[in-house]
C-alpha cells in the first residue's frame, strides 16, 4: 500500500542508513497543529522511516511517497520518492 506524508526532517544513522521524518496525516495529525481537531503528535515525537536516495534531500513540508514494507503490520514503511509537491506550494507572496 502507497500512503504520503509531509517531511519533518531527515538524517543519516551511524551505520549509513538515510532517515526521513515524516508527518502523516491520517495517522499523526494535520502538518500544522491548529489546523484539525481531535489526535496531533508533536514533531518531535513523529516516526523516522527508512528512505531509498532521493534525488534531493527533502525540505520541510515535501510531501513523499512511502510504501507498506509489510502489509500486516500497518507502521512498517520505507519512503520510497518525493512528488514534486508541498505543503506550502500555494502560497504566494506578494
Amino acid at each position: 500500500m502507497i500512503i504520503y506524508g509531509y517531511a519533518k526532517d531527515y538524517m543519516y544513522t551511524n551505520d549509513g542508513t538515510f532517515q526521513v521524518q515524516v508527518r502523516i496525516p491520517n495517522i499523526h495529525g494535520p502538518y500544522k497543529q491548529g489546523q484539525g481537531k481531535g489526535t496531533y503528535t508533536r514533531d518531535k515525537d513523529l516516526p523516522w522511516f527508512t528512505s531509498v536516495l532521493l534525488p534531493h534531500l527533502p525540505i520541510a513540508g515535501e510531501v513523499v511517497m512511502l510504501e507498506s514494507v509489510n502489509e500486516s503490520k500497518s507502521s512498517e514503511y520505507v519512503v520510497i520518492g518525493l512528488t514534486g509537491g508541498s505543503y506550502s506550494a500555494g502560497v504566494t507572496l506578494s
